[in-house]
């Protein structure tokens, strides 16, 4: 009689499907219309089994593609938001130091415009106060004219020193020659 009841057993369990609603098992479809007591009670005993056994729903191909698309997605763009974070702080750095440089470089511009133009407002006094090539070859010729005129005044007044030198020493040597002449 066990060996009727497993071949029973095994009849019912392929004749009888169970119908699966949701998740939970509600009832069973019968194949055929005449059933055995044996069989029911086979398919009653089979029941419990497949109740506790509950199928899990195998992800389905296109349910695991689209949750790794969107896993393989927000880790990419994640790390792609890093990187440009990261690129764009680098950026920044490069940029600041640029414009400190630049702000450096600036300041030394202005102040070699200052130290120009205080030698351009310094030349500007020193050529208002210097005489152009004209003017100090007229002063060369107005000094050599000078020089002329005191060298030929020198020249008159020692001639005519000379000349009174030479009456001087005449009349001198008239009164000498008297005396001599009255001593012999």
């Amino acid at each position: 009689m066990f060996s009727r009841l497993a071949t029973n057993a095994r009849i019912a369990s392929t004749l009888i499907r169970p119908v699966t609603i949701g998740r939970r098992l509600e009832s069973t479809v019968k194949v055929g219309d005449t059933i055995s007591a044996a069989t029911t009670a086979a398919a009653a005993a089979a029941r419990p089994a497949q109740q506790t056994l509950k199928k899990k729903r195998p992800i389905g191909g296109f349910r695991g593609g689209l949750v790794g698309f969107l896993l393989g997605v927000t880790t990419a763009g994640a790390f792609g938001f890093v990187y440009l974070i990261e690129e764009y702080q680098k950026a920044t750095g490069l940029v600041l130091s640029s414009v400190d440089e630049l702000e450096k470089s600036s300041l030394k511009v202005k102040e070699y415009v200052k130290k120009i133009e205080t030698v351009e407002s310094d030349l500007e006094k020193v050529r208002a106060n210097s005489a152009t090539t004209q003017q100090l070859t007229q002063a060369k010729a107005d000094w050599r004219k000078q020089s002329d005129i005191l060298t030929r005044d020198h020249l008159e007044l020692k001639a005519h020193v000379w000349d009174i030198e030479q009456d001087v020493d005449s009349v001198l040597n008239r009164k000498s020659s008297k005396k001599s002449a009255k001593q012999n």
